[in-house]
């Protein structure tokens, strides 16, 4: 039973290691933490094969090809004919540690200086000679006896407390550094991932004290137990490195993580009772069990980047012409003059990126439309109201939402930069298909973003526009005229939440339930400030969901509310909220603006039924 558990338990933290690695390296190609936390889990991996490659020993080959040779490069020559004793021998845990120790240095605030620098090259240094120490001399392990189930089965050399002083050494540095940054870390996300690395080397620490401890009182130690310490330590390093990279690249992992690791699971599940069925019936090597499932992990975890790689050579070409059009407007976009046939360049490559049959970019110029480009469009504009354009996110239009020759139209993507809408681009339905994928729609979502700022910088050197801004600012805050309270004046309070003076004299100021409640001899204007203040967390409260706070995966219900209470209330930055929800910035941006126009409304509401 031992026996049993130990090779399953291995095989387990070897596919988890490997997926790990190449979860983090491909969700964040570019960075230099990435990489090396990613060579850091496939180091220890190799001590997950080793121990499998030791309790199975594979039968000596008739024939060692020379390309073979550099594969087997960690183990004693003669491998194959001596047994599990120099399988044993092979892997080395050092390279993992000191590659660990450079990631946490990483890691750290501030540049890599000489002195880091020396850390790490000594790092290194110390691995290469723990490996060439092990590989051909017996100055780390003199000999083997006993049971490799146990970590007695190897008799250490003279070097030996040497080699586990450095291992203490550099665990010992990797952990003062990840205390170090989660201390410096500027969010309280960043320092839970931080703080989870720092119990990932703890616990991946303490297999050196237990196995020298074990090799001094002679106590016959379960080689297990080193693989349950290892393999706990692999997840939260993978789990904590990934979520990391994301929160410092300003993106979300979602479900990401558990999807594809349900997958990766399965698929690997199935190739495994296949090829043990192999072994059982037919006599196959039970190492074949490790070499099936490292390849089932590898090729299916680089399915997706072989598909995004192919897309690019072949199928890319239409987003890199519709990102050079874009830049190519942004240079531009100061002449007003140009801004109609940019917009109609860009909208040109944008509807032959997704197929569409035609599409229209329309501004918003004061109460008017303004149609500023076209793409196979050869009607006269129907007659639109400006509120039948007016959308907090992208909206999938059905059967006859607008007039004639409208009617078709599928996809209306509003154009905001910041907070103000610009206007919308409307697509008709894809020539190939009923609706647009939501691929295409996400990146039809970007171009808008980029569009947006475009048309609202060049809008910002007509001089008219200048003027209109400039009356905006003289004239003071007051309600629309349909009685409704702006969403950008209640904006503006939120910004100023805690500014009771400001509050005083802001729109919301001038309610009647303010009003009434400040009209009392002795009130202040601050007194009048804090009366806005708890108006607005009454209207708030109203934005909450029924029912206690739900665990994580937060409910979509609970956003708006969340929202506007982590970033105003709280002043916690966008990144953090954005990670604790699992939403992208566009979603965050899109969700802000409604949960405003709701707290508006619920205030403009609160308003009405004031006595």
């Amino acid at each position: 039973m031992l026996y049993t558990f130990t090779v399953v338990v291995n095989l387990l933290a070897l596919a988890v290691a490997i997926w790990l690695g190449i979860y983090i390296v491909t969700r964040s190609p570019r960075s230099q933490i990435a990489w090396l936390a990613g060579l850091a889990l496939w180091s220890i991996a190799g001590y997950f094969l080793n121990t499998i490659l030791a309790l199975n020993p594979p039968p000596s080959p008739s024939l060692m090809p020379l390309w073979v040779r550099p594969l087997l490069w960690f183990w004693p020559a003669g491998a194959f004919e001596h047994g599990w004793g120099n399988w044993l021998q092979g892997w080395q845990i050092t390279p993992a540690v000191m590659i660990w120790h450079h990631v946490t240095l990483l890691i750290r605030t501030g540049h890599m200086n000489p002195w880091r620098w020396t850390r790490v090259v000594i790092g290194y240094i110390f691995a290469i000679a723990a490996i060439l120490g092990q590989r051909y001399t017996g100055l780390v392990y003199i000999t083997t006896s006993g049971d490799p189930l146990y970590l007695t089965a190897l008799v250490p050399g003279p070097l030996y407390p040497l080699y586990m002083f450095g291992l203490l050494v550099f665990t010992c540095l990797s952990l003062i550094n990840l205390l170090r940054s989660a201390r410096a870390a500027p969010t309280v996300i960043q320092r839970k991932q931080l703080n989870l690395m720092v119990s990932a080397t703890v616990i991946a620490g303490l297999a050196g004290p237990i196995s020298f401890i074990s090799y001094r009182l002679d106590f016959s130690l379960p080689r297990m137990v080193i693989t349950l310490l290892l393999g706990s330590a692999v997840f939260m390093i993978g789990y904590g490195v990934a979520r990391y990279s994301a929160l410092i690249e300003g993106r979300v992992i979602g479900r990401d993580f558990l999807y594809n690791g349900l997958v990766i699971l399965l698929i690997a599940a199935v190739y495994l009772f296949v090829v043990w069925g192999s072994v059982v019936i037919y006599g196959v090597p039970v190492v074949a069990i490790a070499i099936v499932v490292i390849l089932a992990v590898l090729t299916h975890s680089l399915v997706d980047v072989g598909r995004r790689l192919f897309d690019f050579l072949f199928y890319n070409r239409e987003t890199r012409e519709l990102r050079a059009q874009l830049r190519h407007l942004a240079q531009r976009a100061y002449r007003a003059e140009s801004l109609g046939e940019n917009l109609s360049s860009a909208l040109e490559t944008l509807g032959r990126f997704v197929h569409a049959t035609y599409g229209l970019i329309i501004l918003f110029k004061d109460e008017d439309l303004q149609l500023a480009a076209s793409y196979r469009w050869r009607h006269p504009l129907p007659d639109l109201q400006r509120k039948d354009l007016v959308s907090d996110d992208v909206v999938r239009l059905l059967q006859k939402r607008f007039a004639q020759p409208l009617e078709e139209a599928t996809l209306l993507i509003p154009l905001y930069a910041g907070e103000i809408q610009q206007g919308v681009l409307i697509l008709g339905p894809p020539e190939n298909a009923l609706t647009y994928a939501k691929s295409d729609v996400e990146r039809l979502l970007e171009a808008g973003d980029r569009l947006a700022d475009l048309i609202r910088d060049a809008h910002r050197e007509s001089e008219h526009l200048a003027q209109l801004t400039q009356i905006v600012q003289i004239s003071p805050p007051k309600l629309n005229l349909d009685g409704e309270i702006a969403a950008r004046s209640v904006e503006e309070a939120l910004r100023n939440l805690y500014d009771y003076a400001y509050l005083s004299d802001c729109a919301l100021a001038k309610l009647t339930r303010i009003q009434a409640a400040s009209s009392n001899s002795g009130s202040t204007h601050l007194d009048r400030g804090k009366l806005v203040y708890q108006t607005i967390l009454d209207a708030l409260e109203k934005l909450r969901p029924p029912g206690e706070m739900p665990r994580e995966p937060i409910p979509r219900q609970w956003y708006p509310y969340l929202i506007l209470y982590h970033a105003y209330l709280e002043n916690k930055p966008n990144n953090e909220i954005m990670m604790r929800l699992y939403i992208s910035e566009g979603t965050f941006n899109r969700t802000r603006r409604a949960a405003i126009r709701s707290l508006a409304r619920v205030l403009s509401e609160m308003e009405a039924t004031a006595p």
